[in-house]
């Protein structure tokens, strides 16, 4: 505690199978997911393509569960990318068309605020108050007649997986899994591949031999 993302993603690759669709769009949540997601088949990873359209695997979800309707298909999404298309849940409703959104939430605009730490700023980034993670997801979801459950600690998450995927085929709507992790987590990420920056140690990693040219 507080729930790291990287958690987050493993509870996922746990619960979830190969037949999986998944949609993602950008920000932090979608470079953990590059990074930390399995995925087994070709087109079960649809993302937008980093052109920034916030909020787009929101109404992205509705399609590939239009095409895929025998499938599983779930949104990985973040707080604020949310906000920006919720209302296309409404649309999901009004169509009956079930999928899942997992929210990983830390009340930031996460990749902002990780990029203006290079410059010691957290400035305008900061989605929170009412010392909470600020606008309550689940009772949004429940206003346009869908279906949430908030997460707090890690072994709620598998659980709250296994709801989402039974309430929202039953029910022939949207439910949302959001899950408050860690506020300020970064993702390792740099200018090239030499300068990565790792935010989080690295346990149980055996000592590599340096490289010698050698095949």
């Amino acid at each position: 505690m507080p729930i790291k993302p990287q958690r987050v993603f493993q509870e996922i690759n746990d619960f979830f199978d190969a037949d999986t669709v998944f949609v993602t769009a950008i920000g932090l949540y979608q470079i953990w997911s590059g990074q930390f997601q399995e995925i087994y088949k070709p087109r079960h990873y649809l993302i937008c393509g980093q052109a920034g359209p916030l909020g787009w695997e929101v109404p992205a979800c509705l399609g590939a569960k239009i095409a895929r309707p025998d499938q599983t298909v779930v949104g990985i999404v973040g707080d604020y990318s949310f906000r920006v298309l919720m209302e296309e849940v409404a649309v999901a409703c009004q169509y009956s068309v079930p999928y899942v959104l997992v929210m990983i939430n830390n009340a930031y605009m996460g990749l902002i605020r990780q990029a203006e730490t290079k410059f010691e700023m957290n400035y305008g980034v900061d989605l929170s108050y009412d010392e909470s993670y600020g606008m309550d997801h689940v009772k949004v979801m429940e206003g346009m007649g869908a279906f949430g459950r908030r997460v707090t600690r890690p072994e709620e998450i598998q659980e709250a997986l296994a709801w989402a995927v039974e309430t929202s085929e039953r029910e022939r709507r949207p439910a949302l899994v959001e899950v408050l992790i860690e506020r300020e987590a970064d993702a390792a990420m740099g200018t090239s591949i030499d300068e990565i920056k790792e935010p989080e140690p690295v346990e149980d990693l055996e000592e590599q031999p340096a490289a010698t040219g050698e095949v």
